[in-house]
C-alpha cells in the first residue's frame, strides 16, 4: 500500500513539474535588456505567451525585485490556442544608472505554477527625449505616419549622434543636427511607419548610435497598433471533443475600418451556415454561426487526435474581402449502443 502510494506521488511530482515546463516555454522571450535609455524616456517591454492547454489559464499575480521596474498583468484569463500579455515598465523617472528586476508570474489555473522574467537597463541623466517615446498610437492598416522626437543633451561640447538604426524594416529614420552650443546638443528625429507595417500591436527599439567611447549607443522605444481592415473575433474556435455530426453553435464578430456588407460564409471543413446574414452596410457584424464536421473531410481522420479547419466569412470590401476562422477539435470515439453489443 504504501508503495503504491509512494508511487503516486513520484507520478503527481511529474506531472507538476511537466505543466510548470508547459508554462516555461509559452513565453515566447523571458528576459529583456532596455540597453540605454534616457531619463523619463517610456521605457517598457511586453512578454507574451500562448496558451498550450484544451483549458483556459489565469494569471492570479506579478510581482517585481526592484522598485525600478513595475510589472502588470494585461490579460488575465487567456482562452485556449490564444495569447496573453505581461507588461514590465522601466521606472526611468525615478531611477539612473544600471537597473535590473526580476518579474515572478504566477498562475493558478489549470495548475499551480511560477515563471520568472528579467529585465535590466541602464538609465542616463544627461539626455531627455521629447516626447519621451515613438508613439504611433492606433492607425488603420495599409496607412503611413509620421512621428517627431527631439534629443536634448548636456555635457561634452564635442558629443554626437552618427546615426540611428531599427530593426523592423517598414520604420525609416531620418536624423538632423538643430543645436550645438557650448555642451547642449540639440537633434530632431523623423520617424516613419510606412503602409507595410503589419497588422497588430508593434513594440520595438530605435538604436542612436553616438561617439561616446563609454556608452555608445541610446535606445528609444518605438509602438504603434495598426488596426487591420477586416478582423474576426474570436479568430480561433477551440472546441475540444465533440461527436461527428454534433451542431457547433458559435457567435463571432466581423470589425472593419469602413461599411461593409457580408456576402457568404463557406468552408472545405464544416458544413456552415448563419441564422441571418445581414443585409444591411455597416463597420461591424455579429454572426451566428452553426457548423457541423463534413463527412468527407473527418472519414480518414483518427479519434481523439488533434484536428484543424476553417471558416472563411466573405464580404464586399476591395482591400481585404475575406476573414479566416481557424477551428481545432479532437473527434469522439464511436459509441456502440449497449443493446448492440449484448448478443
Amino acid at each position: 500500500m504504501r508503495a503504491s502510494l509512494m508511487a503516486l506521488m513520484w507520478i503527481a511530482m511529474g506531472f507538476t513539474a511537466a505543466l510548470g515546463q508547459q508554462f516555461q516555454t509559452a513565453f515566447k522571450e523571458r528576459s529583456h535588456d532596455f540597453g540605454t535609455v534616457a531619463r523619463s524616456a517610456k521605457t517598457e517591454h511586453r512578454f507574451y505567451f500562448e496558451n498550450p492547454y484544451p483549458t483556459p489559464i489565469h494569471v492570479r499575480s506579478v510581482r517585481t525585485s526592484c522598485g525600478c521596474t513595475t510589472p502588470s498583468i494585461l490579460t488575465e484569463t487567456v482562452e485556449p490556442g490564444q495569447s496573453g500579455c505581461i507588461l514590465a515598465v522601466f521606472n526611468t523617472a525615478t531611477h539612473t544608472g544600471s537597473r535590473g528586476a526580476t518579474i515572478t508570474v504566477t498562475f493558478d489555473k489549470p495548475s499551480f505554477s511560477e515563471v520568472q522574467l528579467t529585465v535590466k537597463g541602464y538609465i542616463r541623466s544627461d539626455v531627455v527625449f521629447n516626447p519621451n517615446e515613438v508613439g504611433f498610437g492606433k492607425l488603420s492598416e495599409g496607412t503611413a505616419k509620421e512621428v517627431d522626437v527631439t534629443l536634448d543633451y548636456v555635457g561634452k561640447s564635442t558629443w554626437q549622434v552618427t546615426h540611428a538604426t531599427c530593426d523592423l524594416p517598414y520604420v525609416k529614420i531620418a536624423i538632423q543636427e538643430q543645436l550645438r552650443q557650448g555642451g547642449k546638443v540639440r537633434y530632431g528625429l523623423k520617424v516613419t511607419l510606412d503602409e507595410t507595417a503589419p497588422t497588430g500591436p508593434l513594440q520595438s527599439e530605435i538604436a542612436l548610435h553616438t561617439n561616446d567611447l563609454n556608452i555608445k549607443s541610446l535606445s528609444l522605444g518605438l509602438s504603434a497598433n495598426v488596426e487591420p481592415s477586416l478582423s474576426i473575433q474570436p479568430n480561433l474556435f477551440s472546441l475540444g471533443s465533440i461527436g461527428k455530426q454534433e451542431e457547433i453553435k458559435k457567435l463571432v464578430r466581423l470589425k472593419a475600418t469602413e461599411s461593409f456588407r457580408v456576402l457568404g460564409i463557406s468552408s472545405e471543413d464544416f458544413d456552415v451556415s448563419s441564422t441571418k446574414l445581414p443585409e444591411e452596410s455597416k463597420d461591424m457584424h455579429l454572426l451566428s454561426l452553426v457548423f457541423t464536421p463534413k463527412s468527407a473531410a473527418i472519414s480518414d481522420k483518427k479519434s481523439n487526435s488533434e484536428q484543424r479547419g476553417k471558416i472563411v466569412v466573405l464580404t464586399d470590401l476591395a482591400t481585404k474581402p475575406r476573414a479566416d476562422l481557424d477551428v481545432v477539435y479532437r473527434l469522439k470515439d464511436n459509441v456502440v449502443p449497449l443493446s448492440a453489443s449484448v448478443k
